[in-house]
């Protein structure tokens, strides 16, 4: 059985393919893929991206401070580290759900 982390990888791993295939990107789109400066994403790209994912997992999450804190370090982001991110705001409402009822 595939770890939920794992489900979340090969579907951005897709959703990357899908949006690069139209690039002059010729390389796989693998999981250390940076987004901005090895497959080319502008600011529009990320938006598409990140509302293609709430839209799949159903969930708003916070991707505009994920990327103003890339763009305040000046660094950019793996596959793998956004798909960290997504398992862990996938997780974090059932944890406060948990939360809630053990404070009951």
């Amino acid at each position: 059985m595939k770890s939920r982390r794992q489900e979340i990888l090969e579907y951005l791993l897709q959703k990357m393919e899908e949006l690069t295939q139209d690039w002059d990107y010729a390389d796989p789109v693998r999981p250390e893929s940076r987004l901005f400066t090895e497959l080319g994403f502008e600011s529009l790209d990320a938006v598409v991206l990140c509302t293609a994912i709430q839209e799949h997992y159903r969930t708003l999450m916070p991707f505009a401070e994920l990327l103003a804190d890339i763009g305040r370090e000046q660094r950019d982001l793996s596959i793998n580290e956004l798909a960290d991110f997504v398992d862990t705001h996938l997780r974090a409402p059932a944890e406060a759900i948990l939360a809630a009822r053990r404070a009951e």
